[in-house]
């Protein structure tokens, strides 16, 4: 897994805040794997907050941990952070297991004792929360020190459930020391997501904002749909409509049915095909793959750093 994470995120300088949010279903858990190297977020469903810590450390560790900030009547309480779990084997049936117990407990703020009282069969105090599920991945190997915050992908059908989402986003993406990545499904219109919108809200200039396209194997083969290429092809240049200055970059994660294929092979098969298509050709090589992500992801953070020491 340390050997994943050089490869994906050595360019990253130390102590940047990356914060995913998009629509339900728009791939963000997907692209957070693929981030942190290979840590299974894929089977769960974010409905919470989930935040990511990569830490340099002399010891190994990977702990889960709850992070209260509000009860069961979502009246503010005193923070505090409880350790859940300790993973000592990367076994992704296991984190997955844990992780979704974790979104259970810290929508259950009353149970004060989360190591020896079980979870109600039924229903939880909470149907949504503010209270985060934290995971920590630190050891000698990490070279950097990285915090990523996964936010609850909107849902149009549940109007009390999409204005908590809508506002838990507005909260994180206001804070001009992150660094936003709002999430674009290829298989839904731009103007019909949420994730355009919100990021030129909350960063105008775009400065600090940069977009993930994902899905687009599953347009790559509509080769014919002139409009729905030219719309994403002029997402992915940063140009049109829609434009966010850093540009959008071209993501192709596994499907469920593909967890044990190599995620990059899978992104260069489905780079090479949207090259052989005419609305493609003229795209930049590097707006495509994690690889070229995640050396953007580096110079937003040293502009960041910068403007924060003037």
């Amino acid at each position: 897994m340390a050997q994943q994470q050089k490869s994906s995120l050595a360019e990253i300088p130390e102590d940047p805040t990356i914060v995913l949010f998009g629509d339900q279903s728009s791939g963000k858990s997907s692209v957070l794997k693929r981030l942190t190297g290979g840590l299974p977020l894929t089977g769960i469903r974010t409905l919470s907050i989930v935040e990511i810590h990569l830490l340099q450390a002399e010891e190994p560790l990977r702990k889960i941990s709850l992070r209260y900030i509000e009860d069961e009547n979502h009246q503010p309480l005193s923070p505090r952070e409880v350790e859940f779990a300790i993973i000592t084997e990367f076994d992704e049936e296991e984190i997955e297991e844990k992780l979704c117990e974790a979104q259970r407990y810290i929508k259950n703020p009353s149970i004060s004792d989360v190591q020896n009282t079980r979870l109600p069969p039924d229903s939880d105090e909470l149907a949504f929360t503010k209270n985060a599920v934290c995971v920590t991945i630190s050891g000698p190997d990490q070279i950097y020190s990285l915090s990523i915050i996964d936010l609850p992908g909107v849902v149009r059908n549940d109007e009390s459930y999409e204005n908590f989402a809508l506002s838990l986003i507005k909260e994180y993406t206001k804070k001009e020391t992150t660094i936003l990545m709002p999430v674009f499904q290829a298989t839904s219109g731009i103007d019909t997501q949420c994730a355009y919108r919100l990021a030129r809200e909350a960063d105008p200039t775009g400065q600090r904002t940069v977009g993930v396209l994902t899905k687009m194997d599953r347009i790559v083969d509509y080769p014919n749909d002139d409009e729905k290429h030219l719309e994403l092809a002029t997402l992915v240049k940063g140009q049109g409509e829609h434009k966010l200055v850093n540009g959008t970059y071209v993501i192709r994660n596994p499907t469920n049915s593909e967890n044990y294929v190599d995620p990059d092979e899978l992104e260069k098969e489905t780079i090479r095909a949207l090259k052989q298509l005419r609305i493609w050709r003229d795209i930049p090589h590097d707006r495509y793959g994690l690889q070229f992500l995640t050396i953007k992801l580096s110079e937003l953070h040293r502009n960041l750093r910068e403007r924060s020491l003037i």
